[in-house]
């Protein structure tokens, strides 16, 4: 038997269509270039990146022979666990300068003079 209905060519499905944000959707039209950063790939990527560039400089000071000039100097590693502790002192300063910095949400706001 045969069925008697025509068949109907099949047509290519259509990709799902990106939603195109309003104008009205709070972003400023100079920032959408930059709406890529919030991607979790671009979240993570600075970690990796350094991680790779702090493994990479450690093999690279296993071959390379270095010219010490302190004692301190002549520890495997040196440069990297310095740098790593002024790191973690740099943001740690942050907290007590943030003490000694903070002013009112409206310190810009008040009449009169603060002298």
């Amino acid at each position: 038997m045969t069925d008697a209905t025509p068949k109907t060519p099949k047509t290519p499905k259509k990709k799902a269509e990106t939603v195109k944000p309003d104008a009205d959707d709070g972003i400023h039209p100079l920032a959408r270039p930059f709406l890529w950063l919030d991607s979790k790939w671009a979240r993570r990527a600075p970690f990796w990146i350094f991680l790779t560039a702090a493994l990479g400089l450690l093999a690279w000071e296993f071959f390379h022979p270095r010219h010490a000039y302190s004692k301190w100097e002549e520890i495997f590693g040196f440069y990297e666990i310095e740098g790593f502790f002024g790191f973690c002192l740099a943001v740690l300063a942050g907290w007590p300068l943030r003490k000694l910095l903070w002013r009112s949400e409206d310190y810009y706001d008040r009449e009169g003079s603060d002298d």
